[in-house]
């Protein structure tokens, strides 16, 4: 099934590879011919020089920043250092420096003498406001001016000081468009991220979530080491994933370090948070007792016997409760036969109250260390969160750890080698109900009346509160969540002729371990006085559940990028994208523990065990390209393309081409504008087209497969292991293209100050 991907995979590296081989062995002779960008001209004219460095307001270099002079229409760039050099004969130029970003720094009168050097440095400040935003797009970056996509983007500014759990709290309500469904609120939980609704007729699916270039879970991330967050929600902005993207794409970008001094960076929260609602029910015991009646005879014609499995309900029980209450005196809740011994209970009990704290806590701590030079960096980042749970007793307690070491180092001025290497490891706790295993919401609507207390008089469980919230105090039955990944990601970055050519590879391995320990043991009650029973007599069990999913991806790309003369920008890009998932799954399950307090699975001697185990592969491999022109930065277009395999579908149909096309016109750069850009300051009309693929069905949906599990009739003393006829197999199963359209108008007003 995976012999055409893997094979069409190592063709392409090795060619991948031989490339690279080749640009290292002749890149230096290419580096003699041009040193430091210096344009080489005839000797004999005894030309001049202009030479410096661009850096930014901190004194950082600006690599690959623009010097243009325009009396010659002469442009070149800044090496990685920010440092240039360029020839010119003698004579007086103005010199226009910029970067993106940044504001275009214009120097006039600067004299060049023949056979002499002069000496420009500059330093460009930031420019503000929408237009000038750096938006990430696929594998790469583009001016939020010069988009024709529908993008969107939040930076690290919005998730300051925000005592959230994880990533994806913190995204709500902050990118329009990015639709979140949060399941049950659990801080383990990763929502289902979604972008402008249902795009898929049949199968079901999330967005494409990349962090750093590779797919990845966001819930395990430490929101402090966000550096941006994009939402791709169009066919021309996501087309360039195409298999993946058909439900939007959402890429994450974590922080580089950053060059200069070492900087040491620290910050803690505390949180007090409290649930915003918990269920109004009635709680004292005779208006329940009561209503109870009513709607009893109401309902069934008859009056109840039993409130629960074990509360009996009669006339003279209801009007005894109310000559209590009538009373006006105080009165035990608990009553004990003196003949039988049996509990009755005149309560008052408000379970959710039992339930929940008022108020949890939350601690969080980050620590980060960066700092380099002009040939390394590095950032090393750290955070422990703790965060008590909702529950009183045995409660619902969560711990995250993070730690990511990021680094880069310049080997040649025409290679940086970047290393991204991430762990995190979540606990969780997760109290559970053995009263037949029902959730605890739905035990407290069954058996969880108010008339019955917590505690009989001797300190034992009533049985609606071994049933309910006296399991959790009891405290013995709960699923121990761990999860740990790590994840690394090994970057090449290379350019050429002046920074206008570039090749980049990155390489990225992850192995994520789920793995879940459940015990089950039974919870003891008193309904007479001495005598002990058990809830869960069913279970008293152990699981150990592991998961282990160890993923591959490589992606390689080359862009080129170039301006010709004042009014042309051409940018182009080709890549190659292979990734790869293995998935294994080993479970086992035993009843009989031994002492409610066994934690090995040998202390469970029980006759009912159960195993289990799973085993997934796929494998998508893919060719991307981008073409980007733009003409006076009035009229843009750009043109996506992918083509992709996947192992999940047969091998005819295994392959599929993404398309899309933009463009956009800024309308405030025509001559005929006159509008102030103090007041409109962004004009641009926008549409694009393309088609996108879905692949989210099973990885061997294609073929036949025979079920075994063992069967319910017993047979010569035994129950044999069965099977059955697969399921008919699709015809023609292959991808669903989802093809969409958009229009859009970019309207920027006051100076960049509303969007």
């Amino acid at each position: 099934m995976r012999k055409p991907l893997l094979l069409t995979q190592k063709i392409a590296v090795y060619a991948t590879l031989a490339c690279l081989l080749t640009s290292a062995i002749t890149a230096p002779s290419r580096a003699i011919e041009k040193i430091s960008g210096v344009s080489l001209s005839n000797t004999k004219q005894n030309p001049g020089t202009i030479s410096g460095k661009i850096v930014d307001e901190k004194g950082e270099p600006l690599p690959g920043a623009s010097i243009v002079i325009k009396e010659l229409n002469k442009v070149v760039q800044a090496n990685n250092d920010g440092s240039y050099s360029v020839s010119v004969p003698a004579g007086n130029y103005s010199v226009a420096v910029s970067f993106i970003s940044y504001t275009t720094a214009t120097l006039t009168k600067i004299a060049v003498k023949a056979g002499e050097t002069t000496p420009l440095n500059v330093t460009l400040k930031g420019e503000t406001g929408s237009l000038n935003e750096i938006l990430v797009v696929g594998y790469g970056t583009q001016k939020r001016e010069n988009a024709t996509g529908a993008v969107d983007q939040i930076t690290s500014k919005s998730l300051e000081n925000r005592p959230i759990s994880n990533l994806t709290q913190g995204l709500q309500g902050l990118l329009p468009n990015l639709n979140l469904k949060m399941m049950d609120g659990k801080p383990t939980q990763s929502p289902s991220y979604n972008i402008r609704g249902t795009t898929s007729i049949g199968q079901g699916g999330s967005a494409l979530i990349l962090i750093d270039g590779f797919e990845g879970d966001p819930s395990l991330l430490n929101p402090n080491d966000i550096e941006s967050v994009s939402i791709l929600k169009d066919a021309a902005s996501a087309a360039i994933y195409g298999a993946r993207g058909v439900f939007g794409v959402v890429l994450i970008t974590t922080k580089k370090a950053e060059k200069g001094r070492t900087n040491v960076s620290y910050s803690t929260n505390y949180a007090i948070k409290s649930p915003l609602q918990v269920p109004d029910f009635v709680t004292d015991g005779y208006t329940w007792a009561k209503m109870f009646a009513e709607a009893f005879v109401n309902g069934d014609g008859a009056f109840p016997q039993n409130a629960n499995k074990t509360q009996k309900f009669s006339q003279a029980y209801l009007d005894e409760f109310k000559r209590r209450v009538e009373s006006g005196q105080p009165y035990n809740q608990v009553e004990v036969n003196p003949t039988t011994g049996e509990y009755t209970y005149y309560g008052s009990t408000d379970y959710y109250a039992e339930l929940y704290k008022k108020n949890t806590a939350a601690f969080e701590n980050n620590l980060s260390v960066s700092g380099g030079s002009d040939k390394a960096s590095f950032l090393v980042s750290g955070r422990f969160l703790s965060q008590d749970g909702l529950f009183r007793y045995n409660s619902d307690d969560y711990d995250m750890k993070n730690i990511r070491a990021r680094g880069s180092v310049q080997v040649f001025p025409w290679l940086s080698i970047e290393n991204n290497a991430d762990y995190s490891i979540m606990n969780y706790h997760n109290p559970i109900n053995v009263g037949e295993g029902g959730g605890i919401w739905r035990n407290i609507a069954d058996e969880g009346k108010p008339t019955m207390p917590l505690f009989n008089p001797d300190g034992t469980l009533t049985f609606a509160s071994a049933y309910t919230v006296g399991d959790f105090f009891y405290g013995k039955n709960g699923i121990d969540t761990k999860r740990e990944v790590f994840r690394n990601i090994t970057g090449l970055r290379s350019n050429f002729f002046d920074n206008k050519f570039r090749v980049n590879a990155d390489f990225t391995f992850r192995n994520t371990n789920n793995d879940k320990e459940q015990k089950r043991v039974q919870v003891p009650y008193s309904s007479t006085r001495g005598v002990t029973s058990f809830v869960g007599t069913t279970t008293n069990d152990l699981l150990f559940d592991l998961r282990e999913t160890n993923y591959l991806a490589t992606n390689i790309y080359a862009e080129y990028e170039n301006r010709f003369g004042s009014d042309h920008y051409l940018k182009a890009m080709v890549g190659y994208n292979y990734e790869q998932s293995t998935y294994n799954r080993v479970a086992v399950q035993r009843n009989g523990i031994i002492f409610e307090d066994a934690t090995d699975l040998n202390l469970a001697l029980g006759q009912s065990i159960t195993t289990g185990g799973g085993y997934e592969q796929w494998a998508i491999l893919g060719g991307f390209s981008r073409l980007n022109y733009s003409f006076k930065d009035r009229y843009l277009v750009e043109v996506n393309a992918r083509y992709d395999g996947s192992s999940k579908f047969p091998a005819d149909q295994r392959y599929g081409f993404f398309p899309s096309v933009s463009a956009g016109w800024r309308i405030n750069k025509e001559p005929f504008w006159k509008v102030s850009d103090k007041f409109i300051s962004d004009l641009k009309l926008r549409a694009s087209y393309g088609s996108l693929g879905n692949g989210n069905i099973a990885s061997y949906a294609f073929q036949e497969q025979f079920n075994i599990s063992q069967s319910g009739q017993i047979l010569n003393g035994s129950r044999p292991q069965t099977t059955r006829n697969p399921a008919v197999l699709p015809e023609g199963l292959t991808w669903e293209t989802s093809t969409t359209s958009n229009f859009g108008l970019d309207l920027t007003m006051l100076s960049g100050r509303l969007t």
